[in-house]
């Protein structure tokens, strides 16, 4: 008897099969260039180029942390010249269902998104039909995401399959970027204060912190501050907490 998914269509075992074989390739790799390659082919696959992996504070959006993203030159600029990634519709969802969702699914639903329909709109613009958004609740309002879009309707074995590689490729991520190095600044922090909340994150004083980079004291002192303004941080321990938390630092 052929395997079937839940909702009664026959299962794509090469797929599944791929998809078992991207989840072991992602984690094994030690490198965060390698680990985006490996995603990237795979996704490809489903019709997804563009995508999003970031950390969020929907409680608090200065918060956000980019680990990767993969976007072409049309969606960049629509972003930065609308706002959109300070204001995006899929992430005021998540609190309405922590699991993972297509916009398809939220418009089939017995009383659909408002919100859902408009940015299927908006992406019909750029020849996209659907995209897949993965929560990772972290507890509160603190989540880790994965946004995917594609330029076909996504079938929930598809959703399955790349739900699972999503999730293994934020994980890994959150591991290998605070090692290597953000190709987008965290919440806005430059290197220095990430170099200085490392420290901080030892017990080192401010001197100390300031020898070890060849600062003063009150540069540190500076920076430490500056770190704290960036994530709204009350003081330095919430700010060594947040930093953990959001993977800027490891």
């Amino acid at each position: 008897m052929n395997q079937r998914d839940k909702n009664n269509g026959p299962l794509d075992v090469t797929r599944t099969e791929d998809a078992t074989h991207a989840i072991f390739e992602i984690y094994s790799k030690a490198s965060y260039s390698d680990c985006i390659e490996v995603f990237s082919n795979f996704i490809s696959a489903f019709g997804v180029k563009n995508f999003t992996i970031l950390e969020t504070d929907l409680g608090c959006r200065q918060r956000d942390v980019m680990l990767a993203h993969a976007w072409d030159d049309r969606w960049r600029s629509f972003c930065l010249q609308s706002g959109h990634l300070h204001h995006d519709p899929l992430l005021t969802m998540i609190e309405r269902d922590h699991g993972a969702f297509t916009l398809t699914e939220r418009m089939e639903r017995n009383r659909p998104c408002t919100d859902a329909g408009h940015i299927l709109r908006r992406f019909g613009a750029f020849g996209w039909h659907d995209a897949l958004c993965v929560p990772i609740h972290r507890g509160g309002l603190r989540y880790g995401v994965a946004n995917l879009v594609s330029t076909h309707r996504i079938a929930p074995v598809e959703k399955a399959q790349l739900t699972a590689a999503a999730f293994a490729f934020h994980q890994r991520l959150r591991c290998l970027a605070p090692k290597e190095g953000f190709r987008t600044p965290p919440a806005g922090l430059g290197s220095e204060e990430i170099a200085c909340l490392r420290l901080l994150a030892t017990g080192l004083s401010d001197v100390k912190t300031g020898e070890m980079l060849g600062l003063g004291g009150g540069a540190v002192h500076a920076l430490i501050e500056s770190a704290k303004q960036k994530l709204a941080a009350q003081n330095r321990a919430e700010l060594v907490s947040l930093a953990h938390s959001l993977a800027i630092i490891a």
